[in-house]
Parts: C-alpha cells; structure tokens; sequence
C-alpha cells in the first residue's frame, strides 16, 4: 500500500505548485518577433489583489521574467497603475528583443519612461 500512496501525493504535489494568488491578467498586449521567426517576446499585464500591477515578458510560451514588484526601488512595492506596469514591460521587452537578457533597469530608466 506504502508503494502507491507516495507515486500519488508525488503526481499531487507536482500538480499543486501552480501560483495560487489571486491574479488578474490583462491579454498579452504586444509582440515582437525575434531573429528567430518561430518564437515571439511578449508580456501580459497582471493585477495582485492587495498588490498591484506587474508583468510578465514570455518568449513563445515560455515565461522569461514575471515582475510583479518594481525591481529598482527600496522596499516591495508594485507598479501604481496598469499604464506605469505597461510602459516598463514596453521597455523591457524591447530590451530583450535586442539581446539584453537579464535586461537591465535602474531608477533613471524609470524616471526617463515616467514610471515614478
């Protein structure tokens, strides 16, 4: 009996590890195709209740960088609007069509992209 009980809490606890946050997401908003014409980068904006706004950059289906805290200020906090959350996530896929992954953000980018 030993033998079967941990094949099924395995299938389980593989199956339960999905982000069970209480998240909203806006459509993915803007693609770009790489060099490589198979895949595409895009992002989707998400909303955290008690949070705030966030994104996500995916190249395909594949999640690259899910961002829903902004990565350059002290403290945890999130992005104070849908639009603030859509200029970065702009910017930073952009950033990894050209190339640059990790993608690189400081304050002054934000400052520049009127995020702050």
């Amino acid at each position: 009996m030993a033998k079967f009980i941990f094949p099924i809490l395995f299938i389980f606890l593989s199956c339960s590890t999905e982000e069970t946050t209480n998240q909203s997401t806006s459509k993915i908003k803007n693609s770009v195709e790489t060099n490589d014409a198979v895949k595409t980068i895009s992002y989707k904006i998400v909303f955290t209740e008690n949070e705030g706004w966030g994104y996500q950059i995916f190249e395909g289906s594949t999640m690259l960088i899910n961002q829903i805290h902004i990565p350059v200020i002290q403290g945890i906090h999130s992005f104070s609007s849908k639009e603030n959350a859509t200029k970065t996530a702009d910017y930073i896929m952009q950033e990894v069509k050209n190339g640059n992954f990790p993608p690189t953000l400081t304050q002054e980018i934000l400052d520049s992209l009127d995020v702050l």
